[in-house]
């Protein structure tokens, strides 16, 4: 009989399996301490979503609230998919996955706060980015840092969502900020970032750097998680979220 070989699928499976495991055990040995974080992450949305469904009105509260909506869909998944791309080596991802949880939280927060009279979610939503503002006596759309600029005044927060966007952003999503790193690390390092070649990939000590800074950006988000939340229950107490 011949002998069976995988296919180049399967063996792609297996390759990414094998990168995983190998990575795992790279971040526990030389970078704990983000490994915790993005575990930590995981460990909040758990918590949240347990919470919200031990509520009576649970089922309503789905409906009706853009922050359920929020702690279901996207802070859940989103936080899976981190950890998932960083044992994976892909860390541009993870910055990116990052800044739409911090963004959809901000609109979510505001929608909730600021049209509490809707009884659907998506409706909150819609009427929130519908939003417009005087510019050169002109009115135009919001963006992203109107609303996060709104958002940190709501909460209390001292401008540390916009300080945090504007750093994923810069470093991460915009593409002077990702060439900057690549051409950096081979200036300084003579070897450009894993994710940079090809996906899965080995982290190598030169690596560290970027996921020490991952590790750092997710405490700063789950910071503004836990404060928001309080925020929600504070300024929903006779519904709580």
């Amino acid at each position: 009989m011949a002998e069976e070989t995988n296919s180049p699928a399967t063996e792609l499976i297996d390759h990414c399996c094998k990168t995983m495991k190998e990575n795992e055990e790279f971040l526990h040995r030389n970078a704990n301490e983000t490994y915790r974080e993005v575990i930590d992450l995981i460990n909040d949305a758990i918590d949240l979503i347990g919470f919200v469904i031990k509520r009576e009105k649970s089922m309503e509260d789905y409906a009706k609230r853009s922050m359920i909506f929020f702690l279901y869909h996207i802070l859940m998944s989103s936080s899976y998919a981190i950890y998932t791309d960083l044992l994976i080596g892909n860390l541009p991802a993870c910055f990116m996955e990052l800044r739409l949880m911090l963004e959809s939280m901000a609109k979510c927060y505001l929608a909730d706060l600021k049209y509490p009279k809707q009884s659907f979610f998506g409706e909150k939503l819609e009427l929130l980015l519908k939003e417009t503002k005087e510019k050169n006596g002109k009115k135009a759309g919001k963006r992203e840092y109107d609303f996060l600029e709104e958002f940190d005044k709501k909460v209390k927060l001292d401008r540390k969502s916009i300080k945090l966007w504007s750093k994923l952003s810069k470093d991460w999503v915009h593409t002077k900020g990702v060439v900057d790193r690549i051409v950096g690390q081979i200036s300084e390092k003579s070897t450009p970032p894993p994710w940079a070649l090809v996906i899965p990939m080995n982290y190598a000590m030169a690596d560290l750097d970027a996921i020490n800074e991952l590790g750092k950006r997710v405490s700063q988000f789950r910071e503004i998680l836990k404060v928001t939340i309080e925020n929600c229950k504070q300024e929903f107490s006779s519904e709580k979220v």
